[in-house]
């Protein structure tokens, strides 16, 4: 009964196995994967498109930091999903496209070591290839193409370290460390159990594969900091003690970076920010125009998509007032675009992706009737996007 009068309230989509309801507006609606137990939160990590058709996996933390996964299909309908053994805790959200197979970098909840684990898409199973026993506390995983870059911040260490990976995915190859300088525990443990805030980790290359942008605990503060090819240092955007900076990183080349960053309880977006791989400079100086209404808590993400056979940066937040704002702009930096999506139900943005039939799915987090957090996706059609940057 509580899960029928829910439906009728908000109108979504509720339940692994339930029914699409027809949307009765122009804006696209949410679909919402329910919990069979009912009392268990989530907090959705990342999405990629799966290997073997061209639905999507969609990997998730739950219960703090055990490991769920989930398979929809390519118009968003669940499929079915997998909770992981308690041997494998603390998922980093990066879910890795290596070689045609899927990857996830995980933890060892004793040892606090790094598995690694390929995804079986067919048997629906996962399938551990490796143990790397000297990068312990993993936050972020990173395939370029052609090498795999873990990020790790070990307890009581004070350090960031960033490890490159052999090619069979079984041995530490060069490393690069940052001294925090001060003691993170605390903080870590909260982010890697989903007890507190969300550290935006990330690690990202330049087209021109020359340097590596970081984001990571370093000098007393969460900063961006770039790295050369031999991990080496290069430079810094320093961030405001452990809040204000950078928290999201396009790379456009020619050291020019589309990016959004904090500053007090405001985030800031610049599609063409000239950045120096070599400076050492304040993250929150860096030019960007802000939006008072964004929730500068939650995560900003940006993807380059196409839309008429034309490139435009997609920036999607979250506002204060529980909906997603997606912003366009188009390749000189002009914004095009800024709308609104979702209403009725709290939501978060989480990961999103430019599919192949010029779609935007986006994976979202929906609190429900303010209690628990559930799985959920959005998708904007290829007639919703070109609509967007119709002129007026």
């Amino acid at each position: 009964m509580k899960r029928s009068i829910l439906f009728l309230l908000l109108g979504l989509v509720l339940g692994l196995f339930s029914c699409e309801k027809p949307d009765k507006s122009s804006l696209p609606f949410v679909k919402i994967y329910d919990d069979q137990n009912g009392n268990r939160s989530f907090s959705p990590l990342s999405m990629t498109k799966a290997t073997v058709d061209n639905g999507y996996m969609v990997l998730s933390a739950y219960d703090g930091w055990r490991i769920h996964l989930m398979k929809m299909d390519k118009d968003g309908n669940f499929e079915w999903n997998l909770e992981l053994p308690e041997q494998y805790v603390n998922a980093v959200p990066s879910l890795l496209n290596i070689n045609q197979q899927l990857y996830l970098v995980c933890m060892d909840p004793i040892a606090l070591d790094t598995r690694i684990l390929r995804i079986d898409e067919t048997n629906r199973q996962v399938q551990q290839i490796s143990c790397l026993e000297e990068v312990s506390y993993p936050v972020h995983a990173y395939y370029n193409g052609m090498d795999l870059y873990l990020m790790s911040s070990p307890l009581s260490s004070q350090m960031t370290v960033i490890h490159q990976v052999s090619q069979a995915l079984d041995t530490v190859v060069k490393v690069g460390a940052l001294s925090i300088s001060t003691n993170v525990d605390d903080l870590l443990l909260k982010h890697v159990m989903h007890t507190g805030k969300q550290y935006p980790f990330f690690i990202q290359s330049t087209p021109e594969n020359d340097y590596f942008a970081v984001n990571a605990f370093y000098n007393y503060s969460f900063s961006t900091v770039f790295f050369d090819n031999d991990l080496q240092f290069s430079g810094v955007y320093n961030g405001a003690a452990m809040d204000g900076g950078i928290n999201a990183i396009f790379p456009l080349g020619s050291n020019n970076f589309a990016l959004a960053r904090t500053s007090g309880e405001n985030i800031f977006f610049n599609p063409k920010a000239a950045l120096n791989p070599t400076d050492i400079a304040m993250a929150t100086n860096i030019e960007a125009e802000g939006d008072a209404e964004l929730n500068h808590q939650t995560p900003a993400l940006i993807k380059e998509i196409s839309i008429s056979g034309k490139k435009y940066l997609a920036f999607l937040a979250s506002s204060r007032s529980n909906q997603l704002v997606l912003k366009l702009y188009d390749e000189t930096g002009k914004k095009i675009k800024s709308t609104y999506l979702s209403k009725n139900v709290p939501i978060e943005a989480c990961d999103m992706a430019f599919t192949p039939y010029g779609e935007l799915l986006m994976l979202v987090r929906v609190r429900i009737m303010g209690s628990y957090n559930r799985i959920g996706s959005i998708k904007l059609s290829k007639s919703n996007l070109e609509k967007l940057v119709e002129v007026e």
